[in-house]
C-alpha cells in the first residue's frame, strides 16, 4: 500500500476534452475518506495494520509538511487532515506505538506553530513535521524487519513452510490464520504438494539447496548426489502432468543440471502456489507485499531478491473454445501488471510457440540470455 492508494482519480465534470494530454485539467484526485475511516475500525481487505500505518504515516508527513510550507499545495482539506490523524492514532495504538501529536488537524497545527515561535519560519515547521513523523516511520520499518524474521507459513504437519509447489493433485486450501504474524496454514490437500521448509533469503534458491533439502526430506542420506537429483527431478516432473509444452520447458532448463556448476544454478520450481516474499517494505521500495495466493507455472528465485515467473499459455488463457476472449486476455495481462508491481519479472510463452520446430533451441538461447543477465 502506498500514499497514492488513499486517492481516486476522477474525471472533472467541467473538462471539455480539448486537451486530452493535460492530466491535471482532465482528472482530479479525490480523497478516499471512507477507506481511511474503515481502517480506523480494523484491517480492510488484504491490507494489514502495519502496511496501512506505514502508507498513512507517509501521507500525513507529506501533507502536513506541504501545509506548513505552502498550505495551498496540500491535497487534503482541514476535515480530511483530521480524519487522517484520527485513523493514524488508532492504527498505531493497535500496533503498540505511541503517537500523540498536539493537534488534530491543519487548523490545530497552525495554532500550534503560532504558539511555539514557528510562525515566521517554514523551515522550522518542516523540521518539526520531520521530527514528529520520522521516528514513527523508523519504528514501523523495524517492526516489518522483525516480522520478516519470524513470519512463517504453516503446513499440514504444523512445521514452518516458505514455499508450496509441485502439486500432483487438487489445489491446496490456504488460509490466513494470523494476520499480525503472517501465519499461513494449509488446511486441505497438503498431501499433494511439496513444502520447502528451509529459510529463503536474498541468496535465492539454488538447485544444490533444493537437492540437499530433498535428500533430508526423502531419507536419502545414503544415496549419491546424482541419484537424489534424478529422484527430485522425477517428482517435480510429475506435477506437470501430461502437458507437453510445460514438460519441454522444464526439461530444457534442467539439461543444465548435468553441468559442473549445477549446484549453484537457480532451481526452476514448477507449479508454485505460494511464495512468501522475504523483502521488507523498505527493500521493496514501497511496493505491496507478495504474500498472497499466487499461482505460477514456474518460478526462479534468483540471488539479490530477483524473482522470475515463467508462464506457458495455452488457448484457454485467451479463448473460450475456438473464440477469442477479450475478457480472459484482459485478466491475464492484469495479473502480469500486478506481479510486476510486486517486483517480479514475468515472461510468457505461447503454447503454439513451444509446440513448433526449434522450440528447444529457442528455450536454450532464452535461458542463456536470462541467466547471463542476472549473473
Amino acid at each position: 500500500m502506498q500514499p497514492s492508494d488513499f486517492f481516486d482519480l476522477e474525471e472533472n465534470a467541467f473538462w471539455d476534452g480539448a486537451d486530452p494530454w493535460n492530466e491535471s485539467a482532465r482528472t482530479s484526485e479525490v480523497f478516499r475518506s471512507d477507506l481511511v475511516k474503515q481502517l480506523r475500525l480494523g484491517p480492510v481487505n488484504d491490507v494489514d495494520d502495519l502496511e496501512a500505518a506505514y502508507a498513512l504515516t507517509q501521507l500525513a508527513h507529506d501533507e502536513f509538511e506541504k501545509y506548513g510550507t505552502r498550505s495551498s499545495d496540500a491535497k487534503l482539506d482541514d476535515e480530511q487532515s483530521g480524519t487522517v490523524i484520527r485513523t493514524l492514532r488508532a492504527l498505531l495504538k493497535r500496533l503498540g506505538i505511541d503517537f500523540a501529536p498536539p493537534f488534530r488537524n491543519f487548523t490545530g497545527f497552525r495554532g500550534y506553530w503560532g504558539e511555539n515561535d514557528m510562525g515566521g519560519s517554514w523551515a522550522a515547521r518542516r523540521g518539526y513535521v520531520n521530527a514528529l513523523f520520522t521516528p514513527v516511520l523508523e519504528r514501523l520499518e523495524e517492526m516489518e524487519d522483525e516480522r520478516v524474521q519470524t513470519a512463517s507459513i504453516k503446513g499440514v504437519d504444523g512445521e514452518l513452510k516458505n514455499l508450496i509447489f509441485a502439486s500432483t493433485g487438487p489445489k491446496p486450501r490456504i488460509v490466513l490464520r494470523d494476520s499480525i504474524n503472517n501465519l499461513i496454514e494449509v488446511t486441505e490437500n497438503g498431501e499433494y504438494c511439496l513444502f520447502y521448509d528451509r529459510p529463503l533469503d536474498r541468496a535465492g534458491l539454488s538447485w544444490g539447496a533444493l537437492v540437499s533439502w530433498w535428500r533430508d526430506k526423502g531419507g536419502l542420506a545414503a544415496a549419491g548426489d546424482a541419484e537424489v537429483a534424478r529422484d527430485l527431478y522425477g517428482r517435480l516432473s510429475e506435477s506437470l502432468g501430461d502437458n507437453p509444452v510445460e514438460r519441454l520447458l522444464f526439461r530444457t532448463y534442467c539439461e543444465r543440471y548435468a553441468s559442473d556448476e549445477a549446484s549453484s544454478l537457480p532451481a526452476l520450481i514448477p507449479q508454485v502456489y505460494l511464495h512468501y516474499d522475504p523483502l521488507t517494505h523498505k527493500q521493496r521500495g514501497g511496493r505491496s507485499s507478495a504474500l498472497s495466493r499466487e499461482r505460477m507455472d514456474f518460478l526462479l528465485l534468483m540471488p539479490n531478491g530477483v524473482r522470475i515467473v515463467l508462464e506457458v499459455d495455452g488457448k484457454q488463457h485467451y479463448a473460450e473454445g475456438d473464440k477469442a476472449s477479450p475478457k480472459l486476455y484482459s485478466e491475464m495481462v492484469a495479473e502480469d501488471r500486478r506481479l510486476r508491481l510486486k517486483g517480479y519479472e514475468v515472461y510468457r510463452f505461447g503454447g503454439y510457440e513451444l509446440g513448433g520446430e526449434g522450440a528447444a533451441d529457442m528455450l536454450r538461447e532464452f535461458f542463456n540470455q536470462l541467466l547471463a543477465r542476472h549473473q
